[in-house]
C-alpha cells in the first residue's frame, strides 16, 4: 500500500510538475509578491479572490487612496465600497468581508494593528480567523499562506472551476477537497508559484466560456497534458441537431370555427320583414290573397259601401244569404225585369 500511494503521489508531482512548465510558455516564469502588514494582506486576499493578481493590487491602492482611513472604510455603507471595488468580480460581497475584517479588527485590538496573527502557531490562527464573519475559505488559506507560511494550496471558485475542467481535481471536489488533493502532489516552494499560474489561466478571458463546458465525468490526471492542448486550440464545432419536421398546418382556428356557426343569420330584428315567396295561382292564390283584406279597418273595407245591395233582397221576399266569411266584395245585386 506503501508503493501505491508513493506513486501515485509521485504521478502527481510529475503532472503539476509538466503542467507548471506548459503554463510558463503562456504567462511567464515570474511569481508576484506582496509585502504588506497583516491586515493589509487580509484585504488584499479578498481584492484576489476570483479576479487576477493585477487587478486586486490596483483595487487595493484605490479602496485606500478613496477615503480617509480605515476607520471611515469601517463605517461605509456596502454600497459606497461596491462603487469603489466595481471593477472586480463580486464588488458587493468583497465590500461586506472587508468591512466584516476591519470592524473584528478594531471591536478585537481597538485599532488597526493585527500583527500578532503572526506569532500564532497554525492552530490558534485558524481559531482566530474562524472568528471573522463573512470570511471566505480561500480568504483564511491565503492569510495562512503568506502570513504563517503554512503548506496549502489557495483555490478560489474560479480556480476550482478550471482545475475540475482540466482534470487535475476531481468533479465532484470542493475547495478544501481539492486544496488537499493537490498538496499531495506539490512541494510548500512550488505552491505560490502553482497557485499564480492557475489563476492566471482560470481568470484568462479567452478560455473563461470553455470552463463552463464541464465535463460528465472524472477525466483523471494523466488527461491534463491533453486537456491543455484543447484548451488553446479553437473548440470543437458541436454537431447541429436535426431539425425538427415542419407541423402541420392547424386546419381548425378558433376564427373558422366562430364563423361556421350560423348565428348572425337567426339574429335579425323583429321589424325586418320576412323574405318574399313567389305568388301562388288557383284556389290556393285566392286564399291566401283575401287574409291581408281581413286585417284591413272595417272603414276602408270595400264590403262596407254594397250595404244598399242588400235592400232589394228583402223587398223580393227572399231571405238574404248568411253573410260569407272572408271573401271578396260581393257585386251590386241587378232587379230582374218582371219582378216589382
Amino acid at each position: 500500500m506503501g508503493t501505491a500511494k508513493a506513486t501515485k503521489a509521485a504521478d502527481k508531482s510529475q503532472i503539476c510538475r509538466k503542467f507548471v512548465q506548459a503554463l510558463q510558455k503562456l504567462y511567464g516564469k515570474s511569481v508576484p509578491k506582496i509585502e504588506l502588514s497583516v491586515l493589509e494582506t487580509m484585504l488584499f486576499g479578498v481584492c484576489l479572490e476570483d479576479n487576477p493578481w493585477s487587478q486586486a493590487e490596483v483595487s487595493l491602492k484605490k479602496l485606500i487612496a478613496s477615503y480617509f482611513d480605515l476607520n471611515e472604510i469601517r463605517v461605509s455603507s456596502i454600497s459606497e465600497l461596491e462603487q469603489t471595488l466595481a471593477p472586480l468580480k463580486d464588488a458587493d460581497w468583497k465590500g461586506l468581508r472587508i468591512r466584516a475584517i476591519l470592524r473584528y479588527v478594531f471591536e478585537s485590538t481597538y485599532s488597526y494593528d493585527f500583527e500578532k496573527l503572526r506569532r500564532q502557531t497554525l492552530e490558534q490562527a485558524l481559531k482566530t480567523l474562524k472568528k471573522v464573519q463573512e470570511m471566505s475559505p480561500f480568504v483564511r488559506d491565503f492569510i495562512l499562506h503568506e502570513i504563517l507560511g503554512s503548506h496549502v494550496v489557495c483555490l478560489d471558485n474560479s480556480m476550482l472551476t478550471a482545475a475540475r475542467w482540466l482534470g487535475l481535481v476531481p468533479l465532484k471536489s470542493d475547495q478544501h477537497d481539492a486544496s488537499e488533493f493537490l498538496k499531495g502532489g506539490l512541494k510548500k516552494a512550488e505552491v505560490s508559484e502553482f497557485c499564480h499560474l492557475l489563476r492566471c489561466l482560470a481568470t484568462d478571458p479567452k478560455f473563461i466560456p470553455r470552463f463552463a463546458d464541464m465535463p460528465d465525468h472524472d477525466l483523471g490526471m494523466d488527461m491534463v497534458p491533453e486537456r491543455l492542448v484543447e484548451l488553446q486550440n479553437p473548440p470543437k464545432k458541436k454537431p447541429a441537431k436535426p431539425a425538427p419536421p415542419p407541423e402541420p398546418p392547424k386546419v381548425e382556428k378558433p376564427a373558422v370555427k366562430k364563423a361556421a356557426v350560423p348565428e348572425k343569420p337567426a339574429s335579425k330584428p323583429a321589424s325586418a320583414a320576412p323574405p318574399t315567396k313567389p305568388a301562388a295561382h288557383g284556389k290556393h292564390a285566392e286564399t291566401k290573397d283575401t287574409k291581408p283584406a281581413a286585417k284591413v279597418p272595417p272603414k276602408a273595407a270595400p264590403p262596407a259601401k254594397a250595404a244598399p245591395a242588400k235592400a232589394p233582397a228583402k223587398a223580393s221576399g227572399k231571405p238574404a244569404p248568411p253573410p260569407a266569411k272572408k271573401l271578396p266584395p260581393a257585386k251590386p245585386v241587378t232587379k230582374k225585369p218582371g219582378k216589382k
